[in-house]
């Protein structure tokens, strides 16, 4: 199309390329890979229900044996014109326990929003309720 083909010419890259390139550098690079993972101890990803697959694929390189943390509430997705699968947030956290260690990690729920009347959570959350029952 034109817009790739306009990057092209300038010799220039957006965001979703720069991951991209950066998955390709890990994949041919195995020792920059592991340099980078020896770097964080700890990830935090913020919004993990808006990431696409290769934000979680480079998600999932980093981490490596370390520890991430996720942040997210499926409700809240927007991004899917971005192609944000908030299944990978969904399945991701299926894998934790609920409020206990194991092997895979510690999975805690939050209840409380402080931003919002409960008339309107409650609202929010039939409807959602609703949603995934019909998908």
């Amino acid at each position: 199309n034109a817009y790739n083909a306009e990057l092209a010419r300038l010799n220039a890259v957006d965001f979703g390329d720069i991951i991209l390139k950066v998955l390709e550098l890990f994949d041919k690079n195995p020792t920059v890979l592991a340099f980078y993972q020896n770097q964080f101890k700890y990830i935090l990803v913020d919004e993990f229900q808006d990431t696409n697959k290769a934000q979680f694929e480079l998600i999932r390189l980093l981490v490596g044996k370390n520890n991430l943390f996720m942040v997210g509430d499926v409700k809240q997705s927007i991004y899917k014109f971005r192609q944000a699968c908030p299944d990978l947030f969904l399945k991701k956290y299926d894998t934790y326990s609920l409020g206990e260690a194991n092997d895979d990690g510690l999975k805690i729920q939050l209840f409380k929003n402080f931003r919002s009347r409960a008339n309107i959570l409650d609202t929010t959350n039939m409807i959602f309720e609703d949603i995934m029952r019909f998908r």
